[in-house]
Protein backbone atom coordinates (compact mmCIF):
# COMPACT_ATOMS: atom_id res chain seq x y z
CA UNK A 1 0.00 0.00 0.00
CA UNK A 2 2.54 2.26 0.92
CA UNK A 3 4.80 2.12 -2.37
CA UNK A 4 1.43 2.40 -4.85
CA UNK A 5 0.76 5.72 -2.22
CA UNK A 6 4.60 6.91 -3.65
CA UNK A 7 4.01 5.68 -7.12
CA UNK A 8 0.78 7.70 -6.91
CA UNK A 9 2.25 11.08 -5.58
CA UNK A 10 5.51 10.31 -8.29
CA UNK A 11 2.69 10.60 -11.04
CA UNK A 12 1.17 13.26 -9.63
CA UNK A 13 4.50 15.73 -9.11
CA UNK A 14 5.54 14.65 -12.57
CA UNK A 15 2.03 15.96 -13.87
CA UNK A 16 2.62 18.90 -11.92
CA UNK A 17 5.73 19.60 -13.27
CA UNK A 18 4.69 19.20 -17.10
CA UNK A 19 2.41 21.32 -16.44
CA UNK A 20 4.25 24.06 -15.04
CA UNK A 21 7.02 23.78 -17.86
CA UNK A 22 3.39 24.08 -20.41
CA UNK A 23 2.31 26.74 -18.32
CA UNK A 24 5.93 28.49 -18.36
CA UNK A 25 6.92 27.96 -22.14
CA UNK A 26 2.70 29.09 -23.19
CA UNK A 27 4.21 32.65 -21.65
CA UNK A 28 6.45 33.09 -24.24
CA UNK A 29 4.65 31.78 -27.18
CA UNK A 30 1.26 33.16 -26.42
CA UNK A 31 2.45 36.90 -24.37
CA UNK A 32 3.84 38.26 -27.71
CA UNK A 33 1.14 36.17 -30.52
CA UNK A 34 -0.74 38.33 -32.90
CA UNK A 35 -2.78 35.55 -34.68
CA UNK A 36 -5.47 35.06 -31.78
CA UNK A 37 -7.35 36.97 -28.96
CA UNK A 38 -9.62 35.92 -26.45
CA UNK A 39 -12.97 34.96 -28.50
CA UNK A 40 -12.28 36.91 -31.98
CA UNK A 41 -10.18 35.51 -34.54
CA UNK A 42 -9.97 32.28 -37.48
CA UNK A 43 -11.89 29.71 -36.15
CA UNK A 44 -12.78 31.19 -32.66
CA UNK A 45 -9.09 30.07 -31.39
CA UNK A 46 -9.68 32.03 -28.16
CA UNK A 47 -13.13 31.88 -27.36
CA UNK A 48 -13.03 28.14 -27.86
CA UNK A 49 -10.46 27.83 -25.54
CA UNK A 50 -12.17 29.32 -22.84
CA UNK A 51 -15.32 27.67 -23.49
CA UNK A 52 -12.90 24.36 -22.97
CA UNK A 53 -11.84 25.61 -20.11
CA UNK A 54 -14.94 26.82 -18.52
CA UNK A 55 -16.05 23.19 -19.37
CA UNK A 56 -13.74 21.22 -17.26
CA UNK A 57 -14.04 24.12 -14.29
CA UNK A 58 -18.04 22.85 -14.24
CA UNK A 59 -17.46 19.34 -14.80
CA UNK A 60 -14.85 19.36 -11.65
CA UNK A 61 -17.79 20.83 -9.49
CA UNK A 62 -19.96 17.59 -10.19
CA UNK A 63 -17.26 15.95 -7.70
CA UNK A 64 -19.09 17.28 -4.80
CA UNK A 65 -22.42 16.14 -6.01
CA UNK A 66 -20.89 12.84 -5.70
CA UNK A 67 -19.86 12.90 -2.37
CA UNK A 68 -23.12 14.15 -1.63
CA UNK A 69 -26.28 13.61 -3.52
CA UNK A 70 -27.68 10.14 -2.96
CA UNK A 71 -28.89 10.17 -6.28
CA UNK A 72 -25.07 10.06 -7.83
CA UNK A 73 -23.60 7.62 -5.46
CA UNK A 74 -23.84 4.57 -8.46
CA UNK A 75 -21.90 6.86 -10.86
CA UNK A 76 -18.34 4.98 -10.58
CA UNK A 77 -16.19 5.06 -7.52
CA UNK A 78 -15.33 8.11 -4.87
CA UNK A 79 -11.45 7.92 -5.96
CA UNK A 80 -12.01 8.12 -9.53
CA UNK A 81 -14.27 10.93 -9.34
CA UNK A 82 -11.47 12.77 -6.70
CA UNK A 83 -8.80 12.14 -9.56
CA UNK A 84 -10.66 13.62 -12.18
CA UNK A 85 -11.50 16.50 -9.65
CA UNK A 86 -7.81 17.29 -9.48
CA UNK A 87 -6.81 16.90 -12.94
CA UNK A 88 -9.45 18.92 -14.60
CA UNK A 89 -8.24 21.73 -11.57
CA UNK A 90 -5.25 21.81 -12.94
CA UNK A 91 -6.07 21.71 -17.22
CA UNK A 92 -9.29 24.08 -16.55
CA UNK A 93 -7.53 26.84 -15.30
CA UNK A 94 -4.25 26.10 -17.83
CA UNK A 95 -7.15 26.19 -20.76
CA UNK A 96 -8.22 29.55 -19.17
CA UNK A 97 -4.71 31.01 -19.30
CA UNK A 98 -3.84 30.20 -22.60
CA UNK A 99 -8.07 31.89 -23.63
CA UNK A 100 -6.13 34.90 -22.19
CA UNK A 101 -2.97 34.85 -24.11
CA UNK A 102 -1.81 35.84 -20.37
CA UNK A 103 -3.12 39.76 -20.63
CA UNK A 104 -5.70 39.84 -17.85
CA UNK A 105 -6.55 43.77 -16.36
CA UNK A 106 -3.91 44.89 -13.57
CA UNK A 107 -4.64 48.55 -12.36
CA UNK A 108 -1.73 50.66 -12.60
CA UNK A 109 0.47 47.46 -14.23
CA UNK A 110 -1.88 46.63 -17.05
CA UNK A 111 -5.02 48.63 -17.83
CA UNK A 112 -5.78 46.71 -20.36
CA UNK A 113 -9.01 43.72 -20.22
CA UNK A 114 -11.85 43.40 -18.41
CA UNK A 115 -11.54 44.00 -14.43
CA UNK A 116 -14.46 41.29 -14.12
CA UNK A 117 -12.27 38.77 -16.15
CA UNK A 118 -9.59 39.74 -14.00
CA UNK A 119 -11.53 39.26 -10.69
CA UNK A 120 -12.41 35.35 -12.23
CA UNK A 121 -9.03 34.30 -13.26
CA UNK A 122 -7.85 35.19 -9.30
CA UNK A 123 -10.46 33.59 -7.72
CA UNK A 124 -9.82 30.60 -10.19
CA UNK A 125 -6.32 30.57 -10.05
CA UNK A 126 -6.76 30.74 -5.78
CA UNK A 127 -9.16 27.48 -6.45
CA UNK A 128 -6.43 25.53 -8.20
CA UNK A 129 -3.85 26.47 -6.29
CA UNK A 130 -5.54 26.23 -2.83
CA UNK A 131 -7.10 22.47 -4.49
CA UNK A 132 -3.50 21.76 -4.63
CA UNK A 133 -2.59 22.33 -1.53
CA UNK A 134 -5.90 20.55 -0.04
CA UNK A 135 -4.93 17.25 -2.08
CA UNK A 136 -1.73 17.13 0.64
CA UNK A 137 -3.96 17.56 3.26
CA UNK A 138 -6.33 15.01 2.31
CA UNK A 139 -3.61 12.40 1.29
CA UNK A 140 -2.20 12.76 5.41
CA UNK A 141 -6.17 11.80 6.78
CA UNK A 142 -8.00 9.63 3.91
CA UNK A 143 -6.86 6.85 5.62
CA UNK A 144 -8.13 8.08 9.74
CA UNK A 145 -6.27 7.89 12.41
CA UNK A 146 -7.10 4.14 12.97
CA UNK A 147 -5.41 3.84 9.30
CA UNK A 148 -2.16 5.62 10.61
CA UNK A 149 -1.95 3.52 13.60
CA UNK A 150 -2.95 -0.13 11.97
CA UNK A 151 -0.11 0.73 9.81
CA UNK A 152 2.20 1.69 12.30
CA UNK A 153 1.37 -1.79 14.36
CA UNK A 154 1.88 -3.11 11.34
CA UNK A 155 5.52 -2.29 10.69
CA UNK A 156 6.63 -2.40 14.01
CA UNK A 157 5.21 -6.39 14.25
CA UNK A 158 6.92 -7.03 11.00
CA UNK A 159 10.68 -5.64 12.22
CA UNK A 160 9.72 -6.82 15.90
CA UNK A 161 9.35 -10.78 14.80
CA UNK A 162 8.58 -13.21 17.82
CA UNK A 163 9.39 -16.51 18.25
CA UNK A 164 13.08 -18.26 17.03
CA UNK A 165 12.76 -15.75 14.25
CA UNK A 166 15.25 -12.94 15.26
CA UNK A 167 14.00 -9.28 15.01
CA UNK A 168 15.24 -7.09 11.65
CA UNK A 169 17.70 -5.19 13.60
CA UNK A 170 18.34 -7.30 16.21
CA UNK A 171 22.58 -6.98 15.07
CA UNK A 172 21.72 -3.19 16.12
CA UNK A 173 19.85 -3.24 19.71
CA UNK A 174 20.53 0.82 19.63
CA UNK A 175 18.56 1.27 16.78
CA UNK A 176 15.80 -0.67 17.80
CA UNK A 177 16.08 1.47 21.11
CA UNK A 178 15.56 4.63 19.21
CA UNK A 179 12.94 3.45 16.76
CA UNK A 180 11.02 2.36 20.25
CA UNK A 181 12.08 5.94 21.80
CA UNK A 182 10.73 8.10 18.63
CA UNK A 183 7.14 6.28 18.99
CA UNK A 184 6.88 6.69 22.64
CA UNK A 185 7.70 10.38 22.18
CA UNK A 186 5.50 10.90 18.92
CA UNK A 187 2.47 9.38 20.82
CA UNK A 188 3.19 11.48 23.73
CA UNK A 189 3.00 14.57 21.47
CA UNK A 190 -0.16 13.86 19.80
CA UNK A 191 -1.62 13.28 23.18
CA UNK A 192 -0.28 16.16 25.18
CA UNK A 193 -2.12 17.98 22.27
CA UNK A 194 -3.15 17.01 19.24
CA UNK A 195 -3.42 20.57 17.70
CA UNK A 196 0.15 21.65 18.83
CA UNK A 197 2.18 23.29 16.11
CA UNK A 198 4.98 23.44 17.92
CA UNK A 199 4.64 19.17 18.58
CA UNK A 200 3.02 18.89 14.88
CA UNK A 201 7.04 20.86 13.47
CA UNK A 202 9.16 18.72 16.15
CA UNK A 203 7.57 15.36 15.49
CA UNK A 204 8.30 15.94 11.43
CA UNK A 205 11.75 17.66 12.21
CA UNK A 206 13.20 14.69 14.80
CA UNK A 207 12.01 12.08 11.86
CA UNK A 208 14.10 13.52 9.41
CA UNK A 209 16.84 13.85 11.66
CA UNK A 210 16.70 10.22 13.32
CA UNK A 211 15.78 8.87 9.80
CA UNK A 212 19.51 10.46 8.73
CA UNK A 213 21.69 9.42 11.79
CA UNK A 214 20.07 5.82 12.08
CA UNK A 215 20.94 5.18 8.38
CA UNK A 216 24.85 5.87 8.95
CA UNK A 217 24.33 4.26 12.38
CA UNK A 218 23.23 0.83 10.66
CA UNK A 219 25.82 1.64 7.71
CA UNK A 220 28.95 1.69 10.81
CA UNK A 221 27.35 -1.18 12.36
CA UNK A 222 27.66 -3.28 9.32
CA UNK A 223 30.82 -2.42 8.38
CA UNK A 224 32.26 -3.15 11.82
CA UNK A 225 30.85 -6.51 11.38
CA UNK A 226 32.14 -7.21 7.99
CA UNK A 227 35.85 -6.13 9.19
CA UNK A 228 35.14 -7.73 12.35
CA UNK A 229 34.24 -11.35 10.05
CA UNK A 230 36.80 -10.33 7.46
CA UNK A 231 34.72 -10.10 4.59
CA UNK A 232 35.82 -10.06 1.17
CA UNK A 233 35.30 -7.58 -1.76
CA UNK A 234 32.12 -9.70 -3.09
CA UNK A 235 30.89 -9.93 0.44
CA UNK A 236 31.04 -6.25 1.01
CA UNK A 237 29.54 -5.42 -2.22
CA UNK A 238 26.53 -7.75 -1.48
CA UNK A 239 25.68 -5.60 1.94
CA UNK A 240 24.86 -2.64 -0.17
CA UNK A 241 21.06 -4.01 -0.88
CA UNK A 242 20.44 -4.92 2.46
CA UNK A 243 21.69 -1.89 3.88
CA UNK A 244 19.21 -0.41 1.41
CA UNK A 245 16.49 -2.25 2.30
CA UNK A 246 17.05 -1.41 6.22
CA UNK A 247 16.90 2.02 4.92
CA UNK A 248 13.92 1.97 3.62
CA UNK A 249 12.36 -0.27 6.71
CA UNK A 250 13.47 2.88 9.05
CA UNK A 251 11.91 5.55 6.74
CA UNK A 252 8.53 3.16 6.68
CA UNK A 253 8.34 3.16 10.74
CA UNK A 254 9.37 6.62 11.01
CA UNK A 255 6.96 7.99 8.30
CA UNK A 256 3.76 6.03 9.59
CA UNK A 257 4.64 7.26 13.09
CA UNK A 258 5.39 10.86 12.41
CA UNK A 259 1.94 10.81 10.24
CA UNK A 260 -0.09 9.13 12.97
CA UNK A 261 0.92 11.54 15.64
CA UNK A 262 0.53 14.59 13.25
CA UNK A 263 -3.30 13.32 11.91
CA UNK A 264 -5.13 15.65 14.29
CA UNK A 265 -3.28 19.05 13.56
CA UNK A 266 -3.23 17.91 9.89
CA UNK A 267 -7.22 17.18 10.24
CA UNK A 268 -7.37 20.72 11.52
CA UNK A 269 -5.19 22.32 8.56
CA UNK A 270 -8.04 20.98 6.16
CA UNK A 271 -10.87 22.17 8.23
CA UNK A 272 -9.22 25.30 7.85
CA UNK A 273 -8.18 24.60 3.77
CA UNK A 274 -12.02 24.02 3.21
CA UNK A 275 -13.24 27.57 5.00
CA UNK A 276 -10.75 29.00 2.85
CA UNK A 277 -11.46 26.96 -0.44
CA UNK A 278 -15.53 26.67 -0.64
CA UNK A 279 -15.94 31.12 -0.79
CA UNK A 280 -13.31 30.77 -3.12
CA UNK A 281 -15.21 28.24 -5.63
CA UNK A 282 -18.54 30.09 -5.15
CA UNK A 283 -16.68 33.31 -6.06
CA UNK A 284 -15.26 31.91 -9.06
CA UNK A 285 -17.98 30.48 -10.58
CA UNK A 286 -20.28 33.84 -10.42
CA UNK A 287 -17.84 35.67 -11.73
CA UNK A 288 -17.23 33.81 -14.31
CA UNK A 289 -20.85 33.49 -15.07
CA UNK A 290 -20.75 37.20 -15.42
CA UNK A 291 -17.83 36.86 -17.78
CA UNK A 292 -19.59 35.10 -19.72
CA UNK A 293 -22.41 37.09 -20.14
CA UNK A 294 -21.06 40.48 -20.23
CA UNK A 295 -18.54 38.79 -23.17
CA UNK A 296 -22.18 38.02 -25.35
CA UNK A 297 -24.44 41.05 -24.23
CA UNK A 298 -21.36 43.45 -24.63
Amino acid sequence: MRNKNQSEHLRWMIFIGIVGIVTIAGYFVLYPQTWFKPGEELFDTGYNLGLAGGLMMLTLLLYPLRKRVKFFENFGFLPSWFKWHMVLGILGPLTIVFHSTYHVYIPFIHPIGSPNAAVAMLCMLLVSGSGTFGRFFYTKIHHGLYGRQTTVNELRAEMEQKGDVKSVFSFAPSVEKALDEFRVSAEGYAKESGYGFANFIRVGWNASALSRALSKEIQQIMLAQAKEKNFNAQQMAGMEPLLQEYREKIDAYLGAVRDAAQFRTYERLFSWWHIFHIPLVYMMVFSAFYHVYAVHAY
